[in-house]
């Protein structure tokens, strides 16, 4: 993840969200190139990882038992 185009206060609300793994998704386009958001599905509890999602709407499917668990800058890069 490009974490150095974030600035110090997105950064930190990241890292201070570290149980709501969804709190990612306003930063996706700074911290990845072509990465609007991550599809959780419905829950927005949820921490399993359905798809990726361009800013054009291209939707990338990933494997299944794909789950974004503990500290958000391991399972994000």
């Amino acid at each position: 993840p490009r974490f150095y185009f974030l600035s110090n206060d997105e950064l930190l609300e990241i890292l201070a969200q570290t149980k709501n793994v969804q709190a990612v998704q306003p930063h996706m386009s700074k911290c990845f190139d072509g990465i609007r958001e991550l599809d959780f599905g419905r829950d927005p509890k949820s921490v399993d990882i359905f798809a990726m999602v361009s800013g054009e709407g291209e939707r990338v499917e990933l494997g299944k038992n794909l789950k974004a668990r503990g500290a958000v800058e391991e399972w994000l890069g």
